[in-house]
């Protein structure tokens, strides 16, 4: 089996047609990877989700036809990463986003809050820098 069999370009005149298994890469990872190439290529992708994608792509410029065919395999490979990645740290992400908007509006508080246990704690003075300075330092009433 060569190159060409291995991902599916296949050559037609001008344009590439590339055909994608959409049970490895799913129709939201093949638009990421097709959004990325519309500078450079007119792109028409269609077929069944449920089976195959063929994404056909056409030059707007003289370019290598094979060669914009691989690089599209790349970056399908890239958005499959990058949403994979993405996936797994999104737990992380939220907690430093609520985290952040807590800490400059406390108000935004539900009951349903994930930190409901310890957002008390957390927003305690523990430290007594809240005080207003004129509290702490004002003059002192006899």
């Amino acid at each position: 089996m060569n190159d060409k069999e291995k991902i599916k370009i296949e050559n037609k005149e001008d344009r590439c047609v590339i055909k994608v298994n959409s049970k490895i890469y799913p129709l939201d990872v093949i638009f990421s990877a097709a959004y990325v190439f519309i500078d450079k290529v007119y792109v028409l992708i269609e077929g069944d989700p449920e089976k195959e994608i063929c994404v056909l792509l056409k030059p707007k410029k003289n370019q290598n036809i094979e060669n914009v065919g691989e690089e599209f395999y790349n970056e399908l490979l890239n958005c499959l990463v990058y949403k994979e990645q993405g996936s797994k740290n999104k737990k992380i992400r939220e907690t430093i986003i609520q985290r952040a908007l807590i800490t400059n509006d406390p108000s935004i508080i539900t009951e349903e809050d994930i930190f409901e246990k310890d957002i008390d704690e957390y927003l305690e003075d523990v430290e007594g820098i809240a005080i207003p300075w004129e509290e702490k330092y004002g003059k002192k009433s006899k």
